[in-house]
């Protein structure tokens, strides 16, 4: 969604050079295999095809993956029932922190070795690690496999979206990227629905066991078509200890948070992990500063379209994915739903979106980012205000929850897929793909953030009052997210000319 409506080659077009690594490859810089005269227009739209399934179907997994969990802690509560709930968090945040810590260091890693090698080995590596999550004996297992499932995922985000640019014709490549950026919405968007189903059939561990054989899919589809990118064997290997670095600053800083209701407040123990955290992500920074291929480059946040745009895309995820594991949570505590009936009853919210994101895009690019995503942010608030003020005891889906979902599905489109083109709107070619990406941290950033705040709200009871504070916190991020947008500036959308 971040790179619909024509973002890539626009920008290129209107920016000045920049460095060459973690370059979005075009076609032009591609080692495609040699093709006959004798080839026919029917076998080069076979082949193309076959790229855009295997990329999206990559895509997808990575996406849906995040959130079929939130459909499936129920039950992972009452399979691991002498874990805690603040605990139970870590099989989200082992993938949020190890996605979001990796992510630019394996999109360099991709221009070093390869977009395809990387994506192929990213594939391999998500299905065995599902594997082990839903085998794993022990909840320490579990969380050990979700990291490596978090890895994977940062192998094959970047690489998926590079693979299919430098195999498609120029003037295809933006209606494609639009589709391909569709098929990662309705990841999210499906997966609620399809997660619940899974789990409340077959339970939480077949929502990992049945990822092996889609990628195994995405394997066989891309093998004889995927093109072969140019590398450049002579670029500097990512900062691995600076990935390490961060990945510790989130997880100490969730850690802190979570353990606010145990501990206390002014608790040494949380004093003490927030301190180290800030040490660490500044020990990030600094480490950026002075290496050739940094895991957050520092550079891009003099832009201030970047730096508003990620603190947006902070806030925003961490009130959203706060607000739909809440949701779950009430529906099968409160209400007494089945996981299916709560995945259906959460579904509207993400499936509006997928198809309202495409074209709040474009609008957004001719209108610029202030006019919807500010009063999108307030929209979505709202929606979730409704829950606060006036969920009770006693189910009221038509009359009350499904009116509240439309209204945030409403301010949901309106402000992540624009507020994701803005992240981009000023930075050169070469740092089109690394600016995605940083974007793509802050919003695993928040969510971690947003995650282990929730728990620290609601605790392990399921009193309404509890979900009141929380869904109060989630809303709360709204206006704040509108202040950020405002500092972004009046500059259009990324796709318009200087």
């Amino acid at each position: 969604m971040a790179i619909s409506g024509g973002t890539v080659d626009e920008v290129a077009a209107r920016s000045g050079p920049g460095p060459s690594v973690f370059r979005v490859l075009l076609a032009a810089d591609v080692d495609s295999p040699t093709e006959t005269p004798a080839e026919t227009d029917l076998a080069q739209r076979r082949r193309r095809r076959l790229i855009f399934l295997s990329t999206a179907v990559g895509a997808f997994l990575v996406t849906a993956n995040v959130s079929t969990m939130n459909v499936a802690f129920p039950d992972l509560e009452r399979t691991f029932t002498e874990t805690s709930r603040g605990g139970l968090t870590w099989v989200l945040n082992a993938y949020t922190i190890s996605f979001a810590a990796l992510l630019i260091p394996a999109g360099r890693l991709a221009d070093r070795f390869g977009r395809r090698q990387m994506f192929m080995a990213g594939l391999w590596m998500f299905a065995a690690s599902s594997v082990l999550v839903g085998v794993a004996p022990s909840f320490s297992m579990v969380i050990a496999a979700r990291v490596a499932q978090g890895v994977a995922g940062a192998l094959i985000a970047p690489a998926s979206l590079g693979l299919l640019l430098a195999g498609t014709d120029e003037s295809a490549r933006m209606a494609t990227v639009a589709k391909w950026g569709a098929v990662t919405a309705l990841g999210v968007a499906t997966g609620p629905s399809i997660g619940a189903f899974i789990v409340d059939s077959m339970g939480w561990r077949w929502a990992f066991l049945l990822l092996p054989p889609f990628c195994l899919l995405a394997y066989v589809m891309g093998r004889g078509c995927l093109p072969r990118t140019t590398t450049d064997r002579q670029a500097p290997l990512p900062d691995v200890v600076g990935a390490i670095t961060l990945a510790g600053s989130m997880a100490l800083l969730a850690f802190a948070i979570v353990q606010i209701r145990p501990w206390g407040w002014g608790s040494s123990g949380v004093m003490i992990s927030v301190a180290v955290s800030v040490a660490l992500f500044l020990m990030t920074l600094l480490r950026g500063r002075g290496h050739p291929a940094p895991a957050l480059p520092t550079h891009l946040f003099a832009l201030r379209s970047l730096s508003f745009a990620n603190i947006a895309t902070m806030l925003q995820a961490g009130g959203m994915s706060a607000s739909m594991l809440i949701n779950i949570l009430w529906l099968t505590e409160g209400w007494g739903y089945s996981i299916t009936e709560a995945g259906l009853a959460t579904a509207p919210l993400p499936i509006m979106v997928a198809f309202m994101a495409p074209v709040v895009g474009r609008l957004g690019s001719r209108y610029g980012v202030r006019m919807f995503a500010i009063p999108g942010s307030f929209a979505w608030a709202v929606g979730l205000l409704l829950y606060a003020l006036f969920v009770t005891a006693e189910p009221n889906f038509l009359g009350l929850w499904l009116p509240a979902q439309v209204i945030m599905a409403v301010g949901v489109a309106t402000t992540f897929p624009i507020i994701s083109a803005a992240a981009v709107s000023e930075v050169g070619p070469a740092d089109f793909a690394v600016a995605g990406a940083i974007n793509q941290i802050g919003r695993q950033v928040g969510a971690t953030v947003g995650v282990a705040a929730l728990v620290t709200l609601v605790g392990d009871s399921g009193d309404l009052d509890a979900f009141r504070q929380a869904w109060i916190y989630a809303a709360a991020m709204g206006p704040v997210s509108a202040l950020a947008v405002f500092f972004i500036g009046p500059s259009r959308g990324s796709t318009q000319r200087d």
